[in-house]
């Protein structure tokens, strides 16, 4: 009784020397955050939004704050040709809004530069689309009675660096394509001129985290079920391109480790902001399995 009493007393003075700790953020500069791409056959894509500090409180209005909807955005091509993009609505995203090209279209080998001009600040970045990935098949594989696979066989010159990313869209369970698990792969890992990839299933969001993605299903985490209609796009990048989108998603996967440690900045190649600006060598594939 004697102990109990004791221990209840260290708790109550404890108790009372304990005060409310507040922590006070440092000065914080926001930045510019760029979201964009194009592809061979569509439209630049570009949204941009505004940095916060790590401890805002985040809820819809206040990320509709963050959204730069009076920036002027130019996009020029390798041919000289250049545009001023449009501000467009696009239900998919939210804030909903992005801005959009409506008359230059990404071509194969064609670079294009992107200049945004907004509160005074110029933001530039640079990037180019390589030649199509050489895929010999593309396999939809069952693993079980009721789920599959899909594996890519590409055909790859080793004697030449290349960077390849895989984007998917599930019929009437996806609203946008996003990154499938995995999505990025360079040849330097590769053991031969003919290598085979697996394209996962995901509920992976895009690169800069713009939009979720409703995946919740009673099924093994990477696997499609058979029934399933998958659209597959499978790309070739640009280095600077697979730096800054592997280092995004390596600090997604850190985000949700507690014991994760990020010991360096991660790559943008966007001077004058942050985020990324990518071109991708694009093939399309709608993957169905059939036990024929």
């Amino acid at each position: 009784m004697i102990r109990y009493s004791i221990f209840i007393f260290i708790i109550v003075c404890l108790s009372g020397c304990m005060n409310d700790i507040f922590v006070e953020q440092p000065d914080y500069e926001s930045k510019v955050v760029v979201d964009g791409w194009i592809e061979n056959g569509d439209y630049a894509h570009v949204i941009l939004t505004k940095s916060s500090p790590f401890l805002t409180h985040y809820d819809s209005a206040s990320i509709r704050n963050t959204f730069l909807n009076y920036a002027k955005v130019t996009v020029t091509n390798n041919k000289g040709e250049s545009e001023i993009l449009t501000l467009v609505r696009k239900e998919e995203f939210f804030p909903p809004f992005i801005y959009k090209s409506v008359m230059m279209r990404g071509e194969l080998g064609g670079v294009y530069d992107l200049k945004i001009e907004v509160e005074g600040k110029l933001i530039e970045s640079t990037t180019s689309i390589p030649e199509l990935p050489e895929l010999l098949n593309v396999t939809p594989l069952a693993v079980s009675d009721t789920t599959m696979d899909i594996e890519v066989l590409l055909s790859d010159d080793i004697a030449e660096d290349r960077y390849y990313y895989s984007e998917i869209k599930v019929k009437g369970i996806d609203t946008n394509f996003h990154p499938s698990s995995y999505p990025l792969h360079s040849n330097k890992s590769f053991s031969s001129v003919r290598e085979k990839i697996k394209v996962l299933r995901s509920n992976q969001p895009d690169p800069l985290g713009i939009y979720g993605i409703d995946d919740n299903r009673n099924i093994p985490r990477y696997e499609f079920l058979l029934s399933d209609t998958v659209y597959l796009k499978f790309a070739r990048i640009d280095k600077a391109s697979f730096n800054v989108l592997n280092d995004l998603y390596i600090d997604q996967l850190n985000s949700q480790n507690p014991f994760s440690f990020v010991h360096k900045k991660t790559n943008t190649n966007i001077t004058g902001g942050i985020g990324r600006w990518t071109g991708l060598g694009t093939k399309n594939y709608i993957v169905m399995y059939s036990d024929w």
